[in-house]
């Protein structure tokens, strides 16, 4: 068989022609003179090699759990299932992990917890895992006394004509929750300059920031008015660069290494910060506000250059993807000079933390991102991420013989779902071609890879150019891609079933837009 990755970045093309995106498109399956190729079968082993966790728990959960109901699925009596980390303690003893990554303890949640305080954690579902999973270090279950408020995001094709998604609702509620006074601690995360960062749509991130200023001012002027402290600051860099040049015209669909403001607004009176720090000095900050004492394990301190007079109830805001970035008509920030934002730097200090990099557990100069931002946020110390454990292991050789992947080297047939990507949060397609060239070492009949395409192409070029690039070397190794699908479909985290049962169905049915290659 010779280059039938062609066969499918010519649907690839096709669809681009109907202005379709790549995290968008359905999934596409492999066919060769009429028959489908690569169908998870019973007796193979899977592979699911992307990192992260909260996103591939829906495609994982029809394969490995008996009571699964959500749509019909083929019940495997012999079916090697192994993920990359763990991704739900429901799968722990019906899959194989190949690097298991414990809970975070004494985070800021959970000291807030055991001093019996109440919390609420607040988020449209873009950034729910970011205010419940990574804030309170990879963990699923709700802390005692902990409230979780999910606004349901906008389901829309084309984010670039509602820049708002649902921050105003959003807004609304936490608003309404402050008013209770019943929280000593409220997160929230507004996802907007994360979610619009990404579209090459300058207009569109101009018309956000002023969204998410509006909601601010809603959100702390309620906090204040309840003599709740305010801190504000964000998990790492992106729409404040929402133009890499202006001629040409290059658009910033990238996170950046920027760092990001942190202020503290107290309800009767100023405080002073220290000028600089990292996200870790966060939670210890909240916990000296609050008057409570800071666990050892928290090694970062508190940003404060003297304690308030009185102990606070604590509103902490992430506005997520909002560094400080240039003072020109690159950054929509600049360019839209948000009133409540604006007024923010005029009126109060503020600090800049450092957001990227190893000052939040990532590789040299690597960019932030929401997971190791939140993470870090709520753990008052350096997390090291999973992505830099992983890439030890690939630069050292271990990595394709951990013992989960030895297991699947048995089986006569191998798949591996994979992300087409150099860098996304959720993996690479290096992990794949590590896993494929083990496999192949040891004997392994067929290896099959199923790639989930990434919302807004890959760094620089779509995904059907990097798929010939990466399909080469596939068939190269051995190897065949069987599957490209959008992470739409593969990555659904919303419940939002019917996406997952289309992914589920081509890896298992062959299902989907038909890649047809003949007389190979």
């Amino acid at each position: 068989m010779k280059k039938t990755y062609e066969c499918i970045a010519k649907e690839m093309e096709k669809l681009y022609e109907k202005k379709v995106g790549d995290g968008d498109m359905e999934p596409i399956v492999l066919e060769i003179n009429g028959n489908s190729i690569g169908r998870i079968k019973d007796g193979d082993a899977v592979v699911f090699a992307c990192r992260r966790g909260e996103r591939e728990i829906q495609l994982t959960e029809p394969f490995v759990l008996d009571d699964f109901s959500e749509f019909p699925t083929v019940k495997f009596s012999d079916l090697l299932f192994i993920t990359l980390i763990n991704y739900d303690d429901r799968f722990r003893e019906r899959v194989k992990i190949a690097f298991d990554f414990p809970p975070i303890s004494e985070t800021l949640a959970e000291v807030l917890s055991k001093s019996g305080l109440k919390q609420l954690h607040a988020a449209e579902s873009e950034k729910y895992a970011h205010v419940t999973f990574f804030f309170n270090g990879r963990r699923k279950k709700p802390f005692e006394g902990e409230e979780d408020l999910l606004v349901k995001s906008l389901d829309v094709d084309d984010v670039s004509k509602v820049p708002e998604l649902s921050v105003h609702e959003l807004a609304s509620a936490v608003a309404d929750k402050l008013s209770e006074k019943k929280y000593d601690f409220v997160l929230v995360n507004l996802a907007n300059g994360d979610v619009i960062g990404h579209i090459p749509d300058m207009d569109a991130k101009i018309e956000c920031v002023k969204h998410v200023s509006t909601a601010l001012e809603k959100i702390v002027k309620t906090a204040l008015d309840n003599h709740y402290a305010v801190v504000i600051t964000a998990d790492h860099g992106l729409i404040e660069l929402g133009m890499l040049s202006l001629n040409p015209p290059v658009p910033n669909l990238g996170h950046t290494t920027n760092p990001v403001p942190m202020f503290v607004l107290l309800p009767d009176g100023e405080t002073s910060l220290k000028k600089e720090g990292r996200l870790a000095n966060v939670a210890p900050t909240v916990l000296e506000i609050m008057g409570i004492n800071k666990p050892s394990f928290m090694d970062h301190e508190s940003m404060l250059l003297k304690k308030p007079d009185k102990n606070y109830p604590v509103l902490l805001i992430v506005v997520d993807g909002w560094g400080i970035g240039p003072n020109d008509k690159r950054n929509p920030i600049y360019v839209a000079k948000p009133k409540f934002w604006t007024e923010l730097f005029e009126k109060h200090q503020y600090a800049k933390l450092s957001a990227s990099g190893e000052d939040v557990g990532l590789l040299p100069g690597r960019p932030g991102n929401s997971e190791a931002g939140h993470t870090n946020i709520g753990a008052g110390r350096i997390v090291l991420q999973d992505e830099v454990v992983i890439e030890k292991s690939l630069e050292d050789g271990s990595f394709p013989k951990k013992e989960a992947f030895l297991d699947a080297y048995k089986r006569k047939r191998v798949h591996i779902i994979s992300m087409l990507s150099k860098k996304s949060s959720h993996g690479t397609y290096e992990y794949a071609l590590k896993i494929l060239q083990e496999a192949k070492k040891r004997g392994v009949e067929e290896v099959y890879i199923h790639f989930i395409l990434n919302r807004h192409g890959v760094e620089g070029e779509n995904a059907a150019t990097l798929l010939r690039k990466v399909g080469e070397k596939i068939e190269e190794l051995g190897g065949i891609v069987a599957t490209a699908m959008g992470r739409k479909w593969a990555l659904d985290r919303d419940k939002n079933y019917e996406r997952t049962e289309k992914a589920y169905r081509a890896l298992v049915h062959g299902e989907g837009i038909k890649a047809k290659c003949q007389g190979l």
